[in-house]
């Protein structure tokens, strides 16, 4: 990860150029294993990786990623450390979202957040198999509350 793009969160600057695909495609491959296991998907092709603050749209500046199916990309938080698995749990998730489009669910989804549930179950799947429990838990939670296609949980 391009440590400058890091250090650059409390700057003017609002994007980082896309990491190269040399140093994340070997992470990308690794969480591809976790992806088919989790879900069924095929893995995917390494994408376009960029680090931003997510501007463009209103709310998503809290984000701490994004995937953009009509250009395949997806963007990450300037300071979110792929060396962690908490960082890299947000990755996943995205290659969740990616892998989704590639296996055309977005079509057959029964509302767009059935998508996010089951990129959140993952992400909280493997926060948990990393011993992250507290994060996990709340994933799993978060996902739960954004996931509902118009059903509230029952807690």
């Amino acid at each position: 990860m391009n440590r400058l793009c890091a250090a650059l969160l409390f700057v003017p600057v609002l994007h980082c150029p896309p990491a190269s695909a040399a140093d994340l495609c070997p992470l990308v491959a690794e969480l591809n294993l976790v992806l088919a296991d989790s879900t069924g998907y095929r893995a995917i092709a390494c994408p376009r990786i960029g680090f931003s603050i997510l501007d463009g749209q209103p709310g998503m500046r809290s984000q701490a990623g994004a995937y953009f199916p009509e250009t395949g990309r997806i963007e990450l938080a300037p300071d979110l450390d792929l060396t962690t698995a908490y960082g890299q749990s947000f990755l996943l998730h995205e290659m969740v979202h990616a892998a989704q489009f590639a296996h055309g669910a977005d079509k057959g989804a029964r509302c767009p957040a059935a998508l996010e549930a089951e990129a959140y179950r993952v992400q909280a799947q493997f926060l948990q198999e990393a011993g992250l429990m507290r994060d996990a838990l709340l994933t799993r939670m978060l996902g739960d509350q954004l996931g509902q296609c118009g059903a509230q949980p029952d807690y």
